[in-house]
């Protein structure tokens, strides 16, 4: 984490840093594991590649309309789009087959045992329903863990459960660290029920979520809080890529790149602003003759959107449920309301 300045210089803190624990551990799973962890996060892994900028994300939050869920620039309206963040997960923008992941209610007793964790194991941070980095890697991202004494683990002298639940494990500590981020690093307890559902069930999704908790982050801190308790490195992307003008065309769901792996590749050669005061002043002046609108890797067919009477969908977050309103941002999906 790293602390930081608004506009009005009121320090608030984003993930800024991603743990070389988190790294480690996702290069020291195995093959068949890390397939499991890929079917739950998709292309979502590739974030482990990006570097965090927290200048975008500050001299973001000033033009952000919590009121509509959407970013108001001079003459232009943003916002995230389901379509584009499910491109990012590797999705291809189709959401309509999905099942929308929500956040489960997970007690203390239920987090150790779908983790094979025995309930023997004492730990006051469970009782107030989180638990930190460091105890999920004791028990599964250290390579050797399985050896180690007094691990308290419910399946011990079984190395094949002890993998699987490898898994699991290091899909619970990811959503907790980058995806659904708390303010002092810890990780709620309810992911667990998340990722075992997303590691069973072939055809769900978080997307709904996490968009949810982008959109609550950004409210918050446009109210001065102190943390971006949401997904920074998404709107980072999302940012960055509005701002890339590219007369060319690539797709990457055709192609099976990573959206998120390509990024870099794919904003190559433009060269962004440094700093807070630099990007507000830059966004301040921006007009929609001045953005992509639309992202060329992302064709969508068949876009999510409500009738005239009903023009709002509602996103279940982690902690709170958020509307968002399909038909203001058909013009980046290049769409129409005809």
């Amino acid at each position: 984490m790293c602390k930081m300045s608004t506009i009005e210089n009121e320090p608030f803190k984003v993930v800024e840093e991603i743990p070389i624990g988190l790294h480690i551990w996702w290069n020291n799973l195995g093959e068949v594991i890390r397939g499991d962890a890929i079917k739950a996060l998709g292309g979502l892994t590739g974030l482990l590649k990006i570097k965090p900028r927290v200048d975008i994300i500050e001299a973001l939050i000033p033009f952000w309309d919590p009121m509509h869920n959407v970013f108001h620039f001079s003459n232009f309206e943003l916002t995230l789009t389901l379509e584009g963040i499910a491109a990012y997960a590797g999705l291809n923008g189709n959401l309509r087959s999905r099942y929308l992941v929500a956040p489960r209610a997970v007690t203390p007793h239920k987090f150790l045992d779908l983790l094979s964790i025995s309930r023997e194991v004492k730990d006051g941070n469970l009782a107030k329903g989180f638990c930190t980095f460091y105890f999920l890697y004791r028990h599964y991202g250290d390579a050797n863990g399985f050896e180690a004494p007094d691990t308290g683990l419910s399946h011990q002298g079984n190395k094949g459960k002890w993998e699987v639940r490898r898994g699991l494990a290091f899909v619970v500590t990811f959503l907790g660290i980058l995806i659904c981020p708390r303010s002092d690093g810890h990780i709620e307890l309810g992911l667990v029920g998340v990722a075992d559902f997303m590691i069973k069930k072939a055809n769900g999704t978080i997307i709904p979520m996490v968009m949810a908790d982008i959109y609550r982050a950004l409210t918050v801190c446009r109210a001065r809080g102190k943390f971006f308790e949401g997904c920074n490195m998404f709107l980072q992307l999302w940012m960055e890529e509005h701002l890339c003008r590219r007369p060319g065309y690539m797709n990457y769901g055709l192609t099976g790149l990573n959206c998120i792996e390509e990024h870099e590749n794919w904003v190559n050669g433009h060269e962004f602003l440094k700093g807070t005061k630099a990007w507000f002043a830059h966004l301040i002046s921006l007009t929609a003759s001045k953005i992509d609108w639309t992202f060329c890797w992302l064709p969508v067919n068949k876009v999510i959107f409500m009738s005239a009477g009903v023009c709002f969908l509602l996103l279940m977050g982690l902690q709170s449920i958020q509307p968002y309103a399909p038909h203001r941002v058909l013009r980046q999906l290049d769409k129409s309301l005809n």
